[in-house]
Order: structure tokens, then C-alpha cells, then sequence
């Protein structure tokens, strides 16, 4: 009965709407409904979380569309302003409805600019929204030192966000008038987690605005569908068992549903049981309103269900999928549904418009013109507010003794079309028909280009108004070529094939790729691909480009894969090579290292979804193999500045070849774009540590993910196979001459080949550190936080064409712990075990007990792959433990080169929360801080110390350590558990740090 509501069975509600007019004629309630709304709306970010918001995010977009459908003319105009100060100055000067500020805005804080703006107009609803889920703002998140601020949220990355706080916002404003105007519903939503709440409330909205709905599909015309849109039900939030209550019992006869958490604030303290207790209530009042409790205690589901409520639990790696299905079901929304004319037994129901168009096919004539002539595709299709398709196909009209048939292949036809085209960004729209060599930034799909995707968005339109391309006129300065495939086409593939049990699972990598690999991408996104191979004929790379990669705070930095192909042999083989590579980069997604690093960042895996760029890759064909002349990494700060340097001068790294040596930390070249002219330092201390070997493209090897070079399909080649190519080296090695002792920068002289990049540096054949700088200045400002850019370099393009710098990606720089001045006394200083003047990290630690360390008597650099081994186990125990640790390595940790370090991944030692880097007599190593291991260590708070006590920088007192028995221990490590915790403390701010037993 309750299904029959909901389908084609019902007579139209327009006919019950006139009956009900003609029998009293104020009987019309709608179009007095939703009368307040947010039409202006004051943007407090910097130019780069505006680019976000409004380019990347197309929010305009998104609220043109929902304001479009109730019939309104003025849609929220966004004033943006950079800083606190213009935005008080603002407000007193002019009418805001809302302000949305972002939580960090340089020196401003955001608490004090929340007192300050309830100052000027005290009901102003105010909004702060957070670009991470990251803890390090507890305090300020939660609220409680803060009662100016009415709700956080945390952006990331999905567009609906910004709808869901502005209809938060309207729906408190109008639920109260609206409820007694026209009997509207109301859902109670009580959540005190903001995670979550960021994460259901746009799910929740898109279900209200755009899954079909019996009061829309009731209406015959557009008029009718804009009056009962306004009608929708509202959603009011409840952060405590005494709002809940409250709301409940103000709007208990307009209560459509509850979704509440099990534990949250009751009488002043946290009840664990808070949702049970509202559920029973709300039951033995009314047994017939739909509840639903979600919890992290998957004992609790049993209790759930005998009392009469639904429960999801809120670990699932489907928990939105769950939720999105109770709302479907449970509170009245529903597929189309397929009617035999004369028994109205259902036939077929379509949840999406696709599968609409795929079941139209195979309906019987009768069926469709029963449904065709009632104007039932057009009024559904407005409920999934895809007006424009609605409108196309609401003249068709079957002939009085025409063939049905026909106009059941033109709808077909018009909805195919239509989902071809639908969607068009500000970005360029791909389309095979004009796609050429002249666009060099187009997606394809209308969901989120990513972080690196919306990173090299911002950085190309930011390089075109900033003045820096007319001040280098001799170089090709910009990003490559590059197709974005955006995540909806991602999400598309895992529903398409049914891929989410597989992806929650636990079974290996490789499998899971095997499985991926095995399933086909759309037919439409294959013809896309097809028509990229014929234009770009270069090598190309398909890269990760998901929502939370490159966030401030959490970066996910390397995490996911980078494919390489080398574009060759026929264009099936192209096409292929390109399928697969895409769905490696998916599939990645769902590898080990991401699922723990998404665990470890407290996000949710539905939270994360996968973009795809697509680019072509900088370099030059060197007999069999490609490669550019320099790839590097620079950042605008310098956490480890030497020789006079200061921590805003940045840092860069460079290597010859692909970058794959500086992002997995191994040996590369370290320069100041400030001071490219002073000595060289390589990372590893001299220069028979310089790059020796480089990564390299072979063309003639095909691309093959499952075999030995893996998805990233790069060879490690020895510079001597670049020296059969000395145009590829020129400017970058220098000649050294064993009998002279002296270097030559001729390339072409006798002697040993070493990596200098004298020629650039020193000598300004090409000006690379200029640029660099020019870039990280932009970048900084443009952003409002130190950045890090990805570059490449090719010297060897052909004239008339001009050497390229390509900007391959830009990110903040992950921010660590920001606490107050951390006090370390000089007892401290003199009784620690490791003391250290390079260190990376602010903050104090007392709750570890456990720490592994190196075995000095049997290091071996040559066992460095057996030490990786080893770290695994002995953190995999940790894991079960759930205990963190302070480790102690020799090297750099996560480096690809086993000489310089050990070869683990962040998931190898995902416990540790102090890293100690050591050098031992004739083993020294530099640190390296521009890598994605760097990057993601740094993102989760853990605290870095460099020490080399044989060169006597810093202290490791490995005597001390032998006082303590042994807990644990391999064959290259011991592992010690203390009775009382360690003391670790480090100070940014003066740059020294020490642990203590």
C-alpha cells in the first residue's frame, strides 16, 4: 500500500489539488511558503578556497539549478573578502544574510571575528567550515569556546556541502512558519559529530531536492512542481538530547522521520545511550514515524531493531549507501515504476534516468503510452531536477491512432542524447567533436576535477593574470596538457560493475587490481579516451587526482598510483594501455596503503572519490627511452634551512630524469631558489652521493600494471645510458677529471659524469630558479599558506618550439602541531636520550611507552630491504595493540634508494609518532623533506628528529638505552616498553627537540 503512494497507480495530485480549491478556494498553501532565504552570502577564504568553492565545486552552478526550480529570480550572490577586518567593514555597510568563513585565515582568529560580526548584527547565522577533518583545532571545532558561531562544517571536496549549509540555514529560518501554513514535514537529524554531519546533511538534501518525491511527481506542470518544491520537508539539526526532544515534541505532528546517533550530550554529559532513550520516546508516542539510530557499536543493532527502529552501523564502509537506502524506503521516495494499464501490476522500475533509457527498450506499447499520455516521464524527470530533458520530451505527443512505437524511440533517443551532453563546466567540457591540440584543460564527467586536478585549475589561471608568462618571453612556461576524468565516471564504473563488496574487502593489492582491470569502463567514456590518443601522440601519464589529495593539513601525498604509458604501437593497443592505466589509478583508491592512511586521517573511505588526470608527459625520445631533462619538488618553506638560509628562502629538489627519486625520497639535488649560486648540496653529503642513476620511459615495452615494473611502469636506468645521448645531459652534468681532480662543465670532455645542474644554477642557461620562485611567491599568495609545486623541464624541444617549464601539480604544505611555545630545560637537554637540532614538529608527547630502535653493532646498509621487513612485523603488532611508538632508524625512512634509507611505506610503521633519523661513522644522510612520505608523516602530527652524533650534530646516547630490558627485538632493531612514559618534546620555534627516559 505505502509502495502504491509513491507510484504511476495514483491519480495525479493536481486533480485532488483543484477539487480541494473549488471546495474552498484559500486552499493553495505553497505559494506562502519558504519565505525567507539567503540571498547574500558573505565568502570569508583566501582566493584559493574560493577557487574551490566556486570554480572547482561550481556552487553558483548548483544553486542557480535548485533556485531555478522554485521559481525563484535571485539565487545567493557571494561577495568574497580575503580577511576579517574587510569583512566587519563590509557588513556594516551592507545587507548579508549568512556569512560562511573558512576556520584558518592566516592572523586572523576566527573566534574572536565571530564575537565581532554577532556584535554588528547578533542574528547573523555564522559558519565555519574547515578543510580537514583534522583534530588539530578540537577546542575551537566543537564549539565550546565559541558560542558565536552557529555550525562548523568540514569541506571536502563535494560541491553539495555549500547547498546543504544554506538550506541548514533557510529551513531553521522557515520551518516553524511553514509547518503551521501547510502541514510541511520535518526531519529530525541529531548529530554532534561534525564529520558526520558534513557528510549526511548533503546527502540528505540531494535526496530531498533530487530523488523523485510523490508530491513532485503529482504535479503536471512546472508550476505545480514549483509550488509543492516549496512544500519540500525540512531538515532541523539537534546536537543534544534536550534539542532533540525539544523539536520533537514542537513539530511532533510533521515529523517524517528521525536519524539520530546512539551517544551524545543529555543533562550535560555524554549518554552512550542518548539515541536509545530519544527512539523509545518517540516510538511509544508514535510508532508509525520511521527511525533510524546510527553507532559505531555494532552490539547494539539487535537492541535497535526489537524495539522497532532501523540501525546502521557507523563503521561500515557503506554507511552512506545504508543511509541514502533508509531515505529511499523508509520516508516515501521511490523509483519509477512500469504499470500494466489495465491491472497495474508493476512491470519494471527505473531508479535513474539510465536505467529509464535502458528499460524503455523492452516496455510493452500499452505501458509506455499509458504513462506517456499521463506526462509521467516529464514530471519524474523534474523530480530528479533535470529540467531541461524534462522539458524536451514534455511535447511529445502519441497521435489520437498513431503508433506508439515511434515516439517511444524518439524519447530513447532524446534522453541518450541528452546524457551525453547534460553537463558543461567552467573548465572546458570535453566533447569529441572539438576536442584538439588547442585545449589544454578539459574534464570529462560533471563531478570534481580532485586536488591535483582543481590544483593545476587554479595554478593555470592564476600563471594567466599574474604577469609572470610576459616576464619570461623565451620559455614555454605553463601546465601540460591534461584531461581530467572526473569522479562521477569513477563512481559510475564501481556501480556499472558492482564493485562495492569487492572494495570493502581485505584481499591484496593484487588481486584487487586483477579484478579492477577485468571490468570494462563505459562505452561513452572509451570513445572519449579513443579521440585523446589521436591528438596526443607523446607519452602520457595518468595520475591520481582524488578529493582529499592535497588538502591543507591531511594530503594524502603518493598515496595512490601514477601510471605511466609510453602511447605507442596501434591505436587499439593505445586505447587499452590508457583503459587499464585509468582503472589502475582506481583501483589504487582501495589499495592497503590508502585504506590505512584514510583510517588514520579519521575520514570515512565513501568520503574519498577518485578523479583521473590525464596529461601528457614533459620529456624527450632518447633512442628507446623518454624522459624530461629535470624534474623537481620545491616548497616555500624550508624546514631544514643550512648555511645561512632562512625558513622562507624555500627549498627545492631536482633530479635528472622522472621525479619518482625526489617524491620517494631518494638521492636528488638539493638548491635555494633564493640563493641558487651557493655550493652544491646533494642529499647524501657529497658528491659521490650525486644521482648515479635516473627513472626513465621505455617506449618499446608496452604498459603492463600486473608485471614487474607494476602500474608506475618506470625503469631505473644508469646515467651511463644517458650518456649515449649527451644533448639530455647538457647544462645538467659536469665533467669530472680523475687526474685533475677538477669538474669541467663541458659535457662532451673525458672524464665521469656527475649531476650538478651547474648549468642551470650557476650559470643561467636556463633561468629555473627564478622561475621556481616566481611560482612558490604566486602560489603562497594566491593560497594564504606555504605551498609545494611539482615541475618538469625539457631542454631538447626542436625550434622553433622554446624550452618548457610545465607546473605538473601544486599543494599547501601540510601545517603540523600549532600549540603554544614548548619549554625544554637544560636537565632536559642533559638527560635526554636523543637531543636534536633538526627536527620537524612542535608540541610535547607523554602517553608512549614503546620505543624501537636501530642495532648500531649489526647496521648494514646492504641489509636495508631485511630492516623494512622487520619495522612491518614489529608495527603490525603495535597495530594490534593499538599502541604508538617512537622509532629509531639510520637514514632516511621512505626512501626508494635502499643506500640512503629504509624502503618502508607510511602503512609499515602507521604507529609511529616520533621518527629519529641517525647517522652512523661513514653512513650520512641528509634529511629530505620534500617527498610524499614526508608529506603524509608531517600531515599526521608525527614528529621528526635529525641527529648525526659522529659529525657532531646532535645526541643519541645508545648506552642508555642498554639499561632497559628488551622487550622485543629482530634481528636489526630492539624494541623497549618503559614502566613510565617518554617525554618527547619539540619547539618549532627554536628548532630542537628530545626524548627522554
Amino acid at each position: 500500500m505505502e509502495e502504491l503512494l509513491f507510484s504511476s497507480q495514483c491519480p495525479p495530485a493536481h486533480d485532488k489539488m483543484h477539487d480541494m480549491y473549488k471546495l474552498d478556494p484559500t486552499w493553495l498553501p505553497f505559494s506562502n511558503l519558504m519565505l525567507r532565504h539567503i540571498y547574500n552570502v558573505l565568502l570569508i577564504c583566501s582566493d584559493y578556497d574560493r577557487f574551490l568553492l566556486e570554480e572547482d565545486g561550481r556552487v553558483e552552478e548548483e544553486l542557480y539549478l535548485e533556485y531555478t526550480q522554485l521559481g525563484l529570480n535571485n539565487p545567493p550572490k557571494i561577495t568574497h573578502t580575503n580577511t576579517g577586518e574587510e569583512a566587519l567593514q563590509l557588513l556594516k555597510e551592507r545587507k548579508f544574510d549568512l556569512v560562511i568563513t573558512m576556520l584558518d585565515l592566516g592572523s586572523d582568529p576566527v573566534e574572536q571575528l565571530a564575537f565581532d560580526i554577532k556584535a554588528i548584527q547578533s542574528d547573523m547565522p555564522i559558519i565555519v567550515l574547515s578543510p580537514s577533518s583534522s583534530h588539530r583545532r578540537n577546542k575551537t571545532i566543537k564549539g565550546a569556546l565559541c558560542p558565536a558561531i552557529d555550525y562548523f562544517f568540514y569541506w571536502q571536496g563535494d560541491p553539495t556541502i555549500f547547498l546543504a549549509m544554506i538550506k541548514l540555514v533557510e529551513d531553521s529560518m522557515n520551518v516553524e512558519h511553514d509547518t503551521q501554513e501547510a502541514d510541511v514535514q520535518v526531519i529530525i537529524l541529531v548529530e554532534d559529530s561534525i564529520r558526520f554531519y558534513s557528510s549526511y546533511l548533503p546527502l540528505m538534501y540531494t535526496c530531498l531536492i533530487q530523488q523523485n518525491r510523490s508530491s513532485i511527481l503529482e504535479a503536471l506542470n512546472n508550476w505545480g512542481k514549483t509550488l509543492r518544491m516549496r512544500g519540500r520537508p525540512k531538515i532541523v539539526l539537534a546536537r543534544t538530547y534536550e534539542e532533540a526532544i525539544g523539536l520533537y515534541t514542537k513539530y511532533k505532528h510533521n515529523i517524517l522521520g528521525v536519524i539520530t546517533d546512539m551517544s551524545y550530550s543529555r543533562e550535560g554529559k555524554q549518554d552512550t545511550e542518548a539515541g536509545l532513550e530519544l527512539s523509545r520516546t518517540i516510538f511509544f508516542d508514535n510508532p508509525e514515524i520511521p527511525i533510524l539510530i546510527q553507532s559505531t557499536d555494532l552490539t547494539l543493532r539487535e537492541e535497535c531493531e526489537n524495539l522497532g527502529v532501523s540501525f546502521i552501523w557507523k563503521l561500515s564502509p557503506t554507511l552512506l549507501a545504508e543511509l541514502n537506502k533508509f531515505m529511499n524506503i523508509q520516508f516515501g521516495f521511490g523509483p519509477f515504476i512500469f504499470r500494466d494499464p489495465t491491472t497495474f501490476k508493476e512491470l519494471a522500475r527505473a531508479e535513474t534516468m539510465r536505467d529509464l533509457q535502458r528499460m524503455l527498450p523492452s516496455i510493452p506499447p500499452d505501458s509506455f503510452a499509458f504513462h506517456c499520455r499521463r506526462n509521467e516521464f516529464s514530471r519524474w524527470l523534474r523530480a530528479q531536477s533535470l529540467y531541461v530533458l524534462a522539458s524536451k520530451i514534455k511535447g511529445l505527443q502519441i497521435p489520437e491512432k498513431g503508433d506508439s512505437g515511434e515516439v517511444q524511440q524518439q524519447l530513447i533517443e532524446i534522453i541518450r542524447s541528452y546524457r551525453t551532453e547534460r553537463t558543461k563546466g567552467v573548465i572546458a567540457q570535453f566533447s569529441r567533436n572539438n576536442y584538439d591540440e588547442t585545449l589544454f584543460f578539459s574534464r570529462i564527467g560533471s563531478g570534481s576535477l580532485g586536488g591535483k586536478g582543481r590544483g593545476l585549475a587554479f595554478i593555470d589561471m592564476e600563471l594567466r593574470s599574474s604577469g609572470i608568462l610576459d616576464k619570461y618571453p623565451n620559455i614555454y612556461l605553463s601546465i601540460p596538457r591534461t584531461v581530467v576524468v572526473t569522479t562521477d565516471q569513477f563512481s559510475q564504473f564501481l556501480e556499472d560493475n558492482a564493485l562495492t563488496d569487492i572494495i570493502s574487502s581485505e584481499m591484496p593489492d593484487n588481486n584487487l587490481l586483477k579484478i579492477f582491470l577485468s571490468k570494462p569502463l563505459s562505452s561513452e567514456l572509451v570513445l572519449n579516451l579513443s579521440e585523446i590518443i589521436q591528438v596526443i601522440r607523446q607519452p602520457i601519464s595518468v595520475r591520481s587526482s582524488s578529493l582529499l589529495e592535497d588538502s591543507h593539513f591531511q594530503p594524502f601525498a603518493g598515496v595512490y598510483e601514477t601510471c605511466m604509458i609510453p602511447n605507442c604501437g596501434n591505436d587499439k593497443q593505445r586505447l587499452d594501455e590508457l583503459c587499464d592505466a585509468i582503472r589502475c589509478v582506481w583501483a589504487s583508491t582501495f589499495f592497503r596503503r590508502a585504506k590505512e592512511y584514510l583510517k588514520a586521517t579519521d575520514h570515512m573511505m565513501e568520503d574519498e572519490k577518485m578523479a583521473v588526470v590525464i596529461q601528457q608527459v614533459i620529456g624527450s625520445e632518447h633512442g628507446s627511452y623518454w624522459y624530461p631533462n629535470i624534474s623537481g619538488v620545491a616548497r616555500s618553506l624550508n624546514y631544514y634551512p643550512i648555511g645561512g638560509e632562512k625558513p622562507e628562502d624555500g627549498v627545492g629538489m631536482l633530479s635528472f630524469g622522472f621525479g619518482k627519486s625526489v617524491v620517494d625520497n631518494g638521492s636528488v639535488f638539493r638548491f635555494s631558489p633564493t640563493h641558487p649560486k651557493r655550493p652544491v648540496q646533494f642529499l647524501g653529503g657529497t658528491q659521490s652521493s650525486a644521482q648515479n642513476n635516473f627513472y626513465a620511459l621505455n617506449l618499446n615495452t608496452g604498459y603492463h600494471p600486473l608485471e614487474k615494473d607494476g602500474p608506475e611502469n618506470l625503469e631505473l636506468l644508469d646515467l651511463e645510458e644517458a650518456e649515449k645521448h649527451p644533448e639530455s645531459l647538457r647544462y645538467i652534468a659536469s665533467t669530472y677529471d680523475r687526474e685533475t681532480g677538477s669538474l669541467t662543465e663541458s659535457i662532451r670532455s673525458v672524464g665521469h659524469k656527475v649531476i650538478t645542474f651547474n648549468g642551470i644554477l650557476k650559470y643561467d642557461a636556463f633561468p629555473l630558479a627564478s622561475i621556481v620562485k616566481d611560482i612558490l611567491e604566486l602560489g603562497t599568495h594566491a593560497m594564504s599558506t606555504p605551498i609545494e609545486i611539482e615541475f618538469a623541464v625539457n631542454l631538447n624541444r626542436k625550434a622553433p618550439k622554446k624550452p618548457e617549464f610545465s607546473l605538473l601539480q601544486i599543494r599547501p604544505i601540510a601545517q603540523g602541531n600549532e600549540e603554544n611555545d614548548v619549554q625544554i630545560s637544560d636537565m632536559e637537554r642533559k638527560e635526554s636520550i636523543v637531543y636534536s637540532n633538526v627536527i620537524m614538529g612542535n608540541g610535547k608527547i607523554t602517553d608512549i611507552k614503546d620505543l624501537i630502535y636501530i642495532k648500531q653493532e649489526t647496521f648494514d646498509p646492504a641489509k636495508m630491504h631485511a630492516m623494512a621487513l622487520e619495522l612491518d612485523m614489529l608495527n603490525a603488532n603495535m597495530v594490534l595493540e593499538e599502541k604508538d611508538y617512537a622509532l629509531i632508524v639510520a637514514g632516511r625512512l621512505g626512501s626508494c634508494d635502499p643506500w640512503l634509507g629504509i624502503p618502508v611505506s607510511w602503512s609499515q610503521i602507521s604507529r609511529s609518532r616520533v621518527i629519529v633519523e641517525t647517522g652512523f661513522p661513514g653512513f650520512q644522510v641528509e634529511p629530505s623533506q620534500g617527498t610524499h612520505f614526508f608529506q603524509n608523516m608531517t600531515s599526521l602530527g608525527c614528529i621528526y628528529m635529525t641527529v648525526n652524533p659522529s659529525y657532531k650534530a646532535g645526541k643519541l646516547d645508545f648506552e642508555k638505552l642498554k639499561d632497559y630490558p628488551v622487550f622485543e627485538q629482530t634481528n636489526h632493531f630492539l624494541h623497549i616498553r618503559t614502566e613510565k612514559p617518554l617525554t618527547i618534546k619539540v619547539n618549532g620555534f627554536k628548532g630542537e627537540g628530545v626524548l627522554c627516559l
